[in-house]
């Protein structure tokens, strides 16, 4: 049976020495189909640092579909556009040994290996599988929780444990107490309250914000069309987006209904016919 193959891909912040995303793809796909092996999917990274590497979206959907076995690959153009620090790199393929996935590189066409690590990133910095400057040793830290991007209001990291005990951070979860501020902030939408009015609620209550400050209109009405704010952010629905899929439903991450959702846009749109009316 053809083996399945993540296809991993960092859009760098320069293409001066390193490719942008097309043809980073391009190479992968051309190994994966003289290897004979299926691609299952494309995730994508923009080349923010790895300070915060397994909240990436791209990352996380790897260690994801590692996690329940659906891959047997993880499969980078060269290795620097997996990670670019030594402490990360051991990290990450520790993991993905212990769940029977391999890790390999389309240039120069080889299986990465923990062992041979070091001379990648130190020995031969400029070579093809270790493009990245001589550096200080970094701590290996970049697992941390205090190092993830912050989550969406109403969510929480937590972490999951290896076979060996390892603790895996990065997993997200419902966090109750600020999920069911979220339920009342829609309900209280839909039911004709203002923006202003719900923020003036809750800092009558000291119920902290998403930023641990006094609450806001504009963090809860956002902008609809760029899908910000608590009232439009469809990850309280359970949908997602991440690179390679439009999107990915999470049941489990699900905070309002279906039904309190479209009574909330119903809501949106008529108050944006009103206010084009009126000008």
């Amino acid at each position: 049976m053809p083996k399945k193959v993540l296809a991993y891909l960092r859009d760098p912040r320069s293409t001066l020495n390193t490719a942008c995303a097309d043809p980073q793809l391009f190479h992968v796909k051309a190994f994966i189909k003289k290897n004979g092996w299926n691609l299952e999917l494309t995730c994508l990274d923009e080349d923010i640092g790895e300070v915060v590497f397994t909240a990436q979206p791209g990352v996380h959907k790897l260690l994801e579909e590692a996690d329940i076995g659906s891959i047997d690959i993880v499969l980078c153009h060269t290795l620097d556009r997996l990670c670019s620090r030594f402490a990360v790199a051991e990290r990450l393929l520790h993991d993905l040994d212990t769940k029977g996935v391999e890790v390999w590189a389309a240039d120069p066409g080889v299986r990465i290996k923990a062992a041979d690590l070091f001379d990648y990133y130190y020995n031969d910095p400029d070579g093809t599988l270790g493009r990245v400057r001589r550096r200080s040793p970094m701590p290996d830290d970049l697992y941390e929780a205090e190092h993830l991007v912050p989550l969406p209001y109403g969510y929480r990291y937590t972490g999951a444990y290896n076979a060996d005990g390892t603790y895996i951070f990065g997993f997200r979860a419902l966090e109750h107490e600020t999920a069911a501020v979220v339920v009342r902030i829609f309900q209280m939408y839909a039911d004709g309250m203002s923006p202003a009015k719900i923020a003036d609620a809750l800092n009558a209550e000291s119920i902290p914000s998403p930023h641990g400050r006094m609450w806001r209109d504009a963090t809860i009405r956002g902008g609809r069309n760029r899908r910000t704010g608590i009232l439009n952010d469809e990850i309280y629905i359970g949908r997602s987006w991440v690179p390679g899929r439009e999107y990915d439903f999470s049941p489990a991450l699900r905070i309002v209904s279906d039904e309190l959702w479209r009574r909330v846009k119903r809501r949106q749109d008529f108050a944006c016919r009103r206010a084009g009316a009126s000008t």
